[in-house]
């Protein structure tokens, strides 16, 4: 029971270390990447973002949380590498399919979002869709094993040579804003060349001898395939709606605050590519936490055990993000001014002041992700799903009617994005709570029988 407690704690510190490395490289790198492209070529660079980050979630981004769930629920190892090569092979299809989607359109996506600056961005991105989509299959075998070191060490190898190669071909590209942008972009998809290659590797090593594929038959094929996508399906929809609402954020924030102000590209990219970089440090670390829920509860032999773990992960995300959420309200003005040092005085005051008021979203967007892992766990996802629609229609009704504000500009879509995860997070929290979850683990595994 102990040395339960022990994995599961060390599982969510080697992960949650290796994203808040990654997260912490990624926040570093922008500090160079603000220098070369200013505040309005990162506005643009932070426009890509949320269309990327969509076709991710549609091409597999639930995929670690789904394949850690399945494998974490059966105990024949053959079986689950069956389950890894089924899952290469259909994300293989969508993958490609992602990347054209983002290469052929990106030209009217971004003319849609104000800017078409943005399309040579769009097209140097769009490899990087299959490439994470063959990772995600990697990660969530290991993670299905409660290996969390594989992940996180591809996480910061991501983020290094970004840093790396990102720099170097916005630098090359200059003075074109449009093609140094594009060149940052670039520098992600060699990124994730690297990272699955690393990946690849480290799969292969652990097999030692053994085959690093099994085949499987036709019949066995449809039946896994169906298993993935009924396990991949919900969680997939809970990875798309965030994603989605930034993509409704890139489109709304710059035609809203651009009908009475000429700056809104600048301030959509203080916001989300200053201010929630910033924000999504601590949230890293509590992602950790909220990865190994789902192996944690999913994988208990008793209800009784599944709920202590549910318990245990969501005790130590309130500790984790209400230091942080305080830490970062404190010190806001000084990680501002050492970060983003090349920020004019009038950007520094705005940037600092966003933070400050954005600083709960660190609580309530971590408290989000565990409660969303616990029910994942329980079998439950259609719950989270519910709840994150509810905080998106929060979200963009109050951003929106507030954005539309002068007064308020780019502070509420500040404000949408707290109301967006408190109320989906107090809705997940009630449902926790108040409603009696059905444990259904064994629906989810692979084998036949129940033994």
């Amino acid at each position: 029971m102990q040395s339960k407690k022990k994995k599961i704690v060390k599982s969510a510190v080697i992960l949650g270390v290796g994203a808040f490395a990654s997260k912490f490289l990624g926040a570093v790198y922008r500090i160079p990447l603000t220098r070369v492209l200013t505040p309005v070529g990162l506005g643009l660079y932070q426009l890509v973002f949320p269309v990327y980050t969509l076709l991710l979630d549609f091409s597999g981004a639930g995929i670690p949380s789904a394949l850690s769930k399945l494998i974490s629920s059966d105990d024949e190892k053959t079986r689950s590498v069956k389950v890894l090569t089924v899952s290469l092979k259909c994300l293989l299809v969508v993958g490609v399919i992602g990347s054209l989607i983002m290469a052929i359109f990106g030209n009217l996506i971004a003319k849609g979002q104000g800017n078409t600056d943005a399309t040579i961005s769009y097209l140097f991105l769009s490899p990087a869709v299959l490439l994470v989509s063959l990772i995600s299959c990697f990660r969530g075998y290991f993670q299905g094993y409660m290996n969390m070191n594989p992940t996180a060490i591809s996480q910061i190898i991501e983020q290094a040579v970004k840093l790396f190669t990102g720099l170097l071909f916005a630098y090359i590209f200059l003075p074109n804003l449009k093609l140094s942008v594009a060149g940052a972009t670039l520098g992600i998809t060699l990124s994730e060349i690297i990272a699955l290659l690393y990946l690849f590797l480290a799969y292969r090593g652990s097999r030692k001898n053994s085959p690093l594929f099994v085949k499987t038959e036709k019949s066995e094929f449809k039946v896994i395939a169906k298993k993935i996508l009924l396990t991949t399906l919900p969680i997939t929809l809970i990875g798309i709606i965030l994603p989605f609402s930034h993509v409704i954020d890139s489109f709304i924030t710059v035609n809203v605050i651009g009908r009475y102000r000429v700056d809104a590209t600048k301030l959509y990219g203080i916001l989300f590519g200053i201010v929630l970089t910033v924000i999504h440090l601590p949230v890293s670390v509590c992602y950790g936490i909220s990865s190994v829920a789902i192996p944690a509860v999913s994988g208990a032999k008793t209800k009784k055990q599944s709920d202590k773990n549910a318990v245990k992960t969501l005790v130590l995300t309130f500790i984790v993000s209400a230091v942080a959420t305080i830490g970062i309200f404190l010190t806001a003005k000084f990680i501002i001014k050492i970060l983003f040092s090349s920020l004019t005085d009038t950007e520094t005051i705005l940037a600092v002041s966003l933070l400050k008021l954005s600083s709960p979203i660190i609580f309530f967007l971590s408290m989000l992700q565990t409660t969303n892992g616990i029910l994942i766990g329980k079998g439950k996802p259609y719950y989270a799903i519910l709840s994150m629609v509810f905080g998106l229609i929060v979200k963009t009704i109050v951003g929106i009617y507030l954005m539309k504000n002068p007064d308020f500009n780019i502070y509420g879509g500040a404000i949408g994005l707290i109301a967006c995860y408190f109320s989906a997070c107090l809705v997940n929290l009630l449902l926790l709570t108040t409603v009696k979850v059905k444990d259904e683990n064994k629906g989810y595994r692979l084998s036949r029988s129940k033994n």
